[in-house]
């Protein structure tokens, strides 16, 4: 039985005013005390008793066709038939959960949009549960004992199977489950490919037949770029080093050009300056103009032209630390100006409500910095792949102490290892870190939107979290213990270490930050 997208408009109507006043908690009140239209009401009575004593209720959002929106909304397992209408609001109120709101927020979309069916079923007690996709010509299947739940939570890695055209290959899976069921998982999900586009699915088997929980219908997901290959090189790792403290537009426009004389010497972190934003910023341009001429003995138009040249050099490792041979260091004294300068600016936009954080602003372009400092608040953006990151990966793999583990979502990347062992550590994350967890639980999931990429101590490749990160282009390992590697915990380590991780091949390369 399936309510439909239109039934869920009032309900959505009233929790979007709700949110406005009362925050998420009240625009979920409101959604479940708002009474169901009475037809709808009396036909839910009806039906879901012909349906059996025992119900599962499953949030469906026009969103869902997307897979980074895995796991976002509510469902209802063992529900009564008496339940089931206030399921069904429930589900409607997961609209407004603080974690699908920040989904939505990281994505652009409006609650409002996020318009959803509900789809009611007779509650099942499936002997093997778990997780199949379409991969070429095979279908690869993921199962486990008993529900799927566990599986697509996080909480089990489950056993694998691949189902091509001429048999099935996958002892552990073929003893749990049987090649029967197996066989059968695939045809099913080949005959949904072929009517309806679906590429994976959730499933449960009962006895000897299989039942689809539900399709996933996604396009192929964004791969990050191939990491380039570089022979461990210190004055690569000083570039590396220098391009990570100073990111993004906003760095490599005013600071990278001057700062490539200074690669041997320290430089400052110097508090904020007592000045107003927009006169700092001015200031700091015109200071970084200065020092770029100074550091390239070039007049400034000439040296600020060598410099973005040489730094898109470095960038693709087309030279290496011979290409600054010569330059000269730059006056401390004006490099701790512009800085502080910078740090005024920064500070500034994150007050004005264009980033969360004052460091996110080195990502921020030029242009938008002073849109913002004029109160032209940008909508935000996702930070994603930089012109950076592959250098980055490239020498963290070089200088990195490597670490196998379970590939979960293609694509190479490269970040500071940030440890979210509980949700209440979840607001120490910045944007292109890579979030380290113990297991890959839906929670984590309204993180993946900034994340450089994601790496789990226990769980598969069928939880929900990864079918996101894939959405996404996001690499992705699971079953990776860091701390050998590490020399300490993955607690002392928090915040100190770079992690490249090859999501292609399930390894992850751990360095000093």
């Amino acid at each position: 039985m399936v309510v439909t997208v239109e039934e869920s408009t009032e309900h959505i109507r009233v929790g979007v005013d709700a949110l406005a006043r009362r925050g998420s908690g009240g625009a979920r009140l409101e959604v479940t005390a708002t009474p169901l239209d009475e037809s709808l009401e009396a036909q839910l009575r009806t039906l879901a008793g012909a349906l059996g004593n025992t119900l599962v209720v499953r949030s469906s959002s026009v969103l869902e066709a997307s897979a980074q929106w895995s796991g976002a909304f509510t469902s209802y397992m063992d529900v009564g038939p008496t339940e089931v209408a206030q399921a069904v609001k429930g589900c409607w109120a997961s609209i407004f959960q603080v974690a699908a709101l920040e989904r939505m927020e990281a994505s652009g979309v409006e609650p409002q949009n996020a318009k959803m069916a509900v789809l009611i079923q007779p509650a099942l007690s499936p002997d093997f549960g778990g997780t199949a996709h379409l991969d070429g010509d095979d279908v690869v299947v993921v199962a486990i004992a008993g529900s799927p739940a566990p599986l697509v939570q996080g909480w089990e890695p489950g056993v694998r199977a691949r189902v091509g055209q001429d048999g099935v290959a996958g002892e552990s899976a073929t003893e749990l489950v049987g090649e029967p069921i197996l066989a059968q998982i695939a045809s099913l999900l080949r005959e949904a490919n072929h009517v309806l586009g679906s590429t994976g699915c959730e499933w449960a088997a009962v006895g000897e037949d299989v039942y689809l929980l539900q399709l996933i219908t996604t396009d192929a997901p964004a791969i990050a770029s191939p990491v380039l290959v570089v022979e461990p090189d210190d004055g690569a790792l000083a570039v590396s080093r220098l391009a990570r403290r100073f990111p993004g537009p906003l760095g490599e426009e005013l600071v990278l050009p001057w700062a490539l004389g200074a690669l041997d010497t320290p430089l400052p972190d110097p508090s904020p300056a007592d000045l107003d934003p927009s006169a700092a910023l001015s200031e700091a341009v015109a200071g970084s103009v200065r020092l770029t001429s100074a550091v390239w003995d070039l007049p400034e138009d000439e040296a600020c032209a060598r410099a973005k040249a040489a730094l898109g050099a470095l960038r693709s490792l087309e030279v290496g630390r011979e290409l600054l041979e010569g330059l000269r260091p730059p006056d401390l004294e004006e490099a701790t100006r512009v800085l502080a300068r910078l740090a005024t600016v920064r500070e500034a936009v994150a007050e004005r409500g264009a980033v969360t954080w004052p460091e996110v602003a080195w990502h921020l372009d030029l242009e938008t910095v002073r849109r913002a400092l004029n109160g032209s608040i940008p909508k935000r953006q996702r930070i994603g792949l930089t012109r950076w990151d592959s250098f980055h990966a490239a020498v963290g793999i070089s200088f990195g102490r490597d670490v196998s583990g379970v590939q979960c979502g293609p694509g190479v990347a490269f970040g500071r290892l940030r440890w979210l062992p509980r949700p209440d550590t979840f607001d120490t994350f910045r944007p292109r870190e890579v979030i380290v967890a113990p297991q890959p639980t839906p929670n984590l999931a309204s993180l993946l939107w900034d994340a450089a990429a994601v790496v789990t101590v226990g769980g598969g490749p069928a939880a929900h979290l990864f079918e996101s990160a894939r959405a996404l282009g996001i690499p992705a390992v699971a079953g990776i213990h860091l701390e050998e590697a590490l020399g300490m915990s993955l607690e002392e380590a928090n915040g100190r270490f770079g992690l490249a991780v090859d999501g292609s091949s399930g390894t992850v390369f751990v360095s000093e930050w």
